[in-house]
């Protein structure tokens, strides 16, 4: 038995800080992909190959408590593994899966030449892959995107929106809020008319540092958390509407809007959102009247601009390169999870009605789960 699955990356281009508070994010699954190869193999544990971060050949099993153990790994050792760790204990709910071995590969997630950590969502995208993976293995449907979302949730030790999550599993275009019951993911179209590049700021973010320096800030100015908050939420409320009506000039308005609500909130916390190499690129964007923003937590990572003029986005690109930044060529992934292989994989897993099993290269396209409200 042979299964392989596969997952994008994405790019936040509105809602980031405030779809914690309730406003919402569009987001952009884009043409980056976690993989993973999962095979029947011989033994009592299964085996974990993840060469992108120096592990191959990892050994595992249930213990009595439903819990992972590495054979010959200790704790610090078993670390870089703990979101394989956290998915195999949520997915497996105590009862060992019969012997696997699987390879992960997130190369496409780091640059070429530096292996510097693009920002893109690699640990999402790798947690929907390998969840499908395993449960096509297993013979069962997979989870939906709330218990997705809770697995990856817990490896980030309860922190995250899981609109990573949402781009990885669905793919394309897509406007997400969180809510009580469950989150509202739903596919937008992106006007035709507007056009985008990524540009790469030189230097990973260090995302969870800058969300523990926002937290202290908003402890200790609420009243100024709140009001930038608020400012950022009508303006991803009103970017949510533009996109829903196809309106590109109002969507780039906002977008542009919400990069100088950005602006200002790392200004007033002291995190460093627009860190000196995105007001650099941000300033060339000005140059060229195009719009910039950092894409996630910012303070490096990837920003994006747009315009709807394809000549002045290609003379952003021109200036961006002649000052030492490197375009990161991405692209709009239709697709969100796939999965392909010879096992029998039950009926809602599979896309546009499709029946049986997934069957030597029949790849399964956007997903809809039951309890998902998209």
């Amino acid at each position: 038995m042979r299964i392989e699955a596969s997952a994008p990356g994405k790019l936040v281009l509105v809602g980031e800080y405030a779809v914690l508070e309730g406003a919402p994010a569009l987001v952009l699954a884009v043409d980056r992909r976690a993989g993973v190869v999962l095979e029947e193999c011989d033994g009592d544990a299964c085996r974990i190959d993840a060469p992108d971060i120096g592990v191959v050949g990892a050994r595992w099993e249930l213990d009595a408590d439903g819990c992972v153990r590495w054979d010959d790994l200790d704790g610090s050792e078993a670390e870089p593994l703990r979101l394989i760790t956290t998915a195999m204990e949520t997915l497996c709910a105590g009862k060992a899966p019969a012997p696997f071995h699987a390879r992960l590969d997130t190369r496409a997630f780091f640059l070429d030449d530096t292996r510097q950590k693009l920002g893109l969502g690699s640990s999402a995208a790798l947690t929907v892959a390998l969840a499908a993976a395993v449960c096509a293995h297993q013979g069962r449907e997979p989870p939906g995107a709330q218990q997705l979302i809770a697995m990856h949730r817990r490896f980030q030790d309860g922190r995250g929106s899981g609109v990573d999550v949402a781009a990885s599993l669905r793919g394309g275009a897509l406007a997400y809020r969180l809510h009580s019951s469950a989150p509202r993911i739903a596919p937008v179209a992106w006007p035709t008319s507007l056009h985008w590049c990524c540009v790469w700021s030189g230097r990973p973010a260090q995302t969870a540092e800058m969300r523990a320096r926002m937290a202290v800030w908003r402890a200790r100015a609420p009243a100024s958390y709140g009001l930038l908050l608020r400012d950022l939420r009508l303006c991803a409320e009103a970017a949510t509407m533009a996109i829903e009506a196809g309106n590109a000039p109002a969507l780039l308005e906002t977008v542009a809007l919400y990069a100088d609500g950005l602006f200002k909130l790392g200004d007033a916390s002291g995190v460093d959102i627009f860190s000196l190499e995105h007001r650099a690129i941000r300033a060339c964007a000005a140059a060229c009247g195009v719009t910039y923003k950092p894409c996630g937590a910012g303070g490096g990572d990837i920003g994006i601009a747009l315009s709807s003029d394809p000549l002045r986005l290609r003379e952003f690109r021109l200036r961006v390169a002649r000052e030492g930044f490197r375009e990161i060529g991405l692209q709009l992934d239709a697709c969100g999870m796939i999965v392909s292989g010879d096992a029998f994989v039950p009926e809602p897993m599979l896309a546009g009605g499709a029946r049986g099993a997934v069957d030597h290269g029949l790849q399964a396209g956007p997903l809809s789960h039951a309890g998902t409200v998209y």
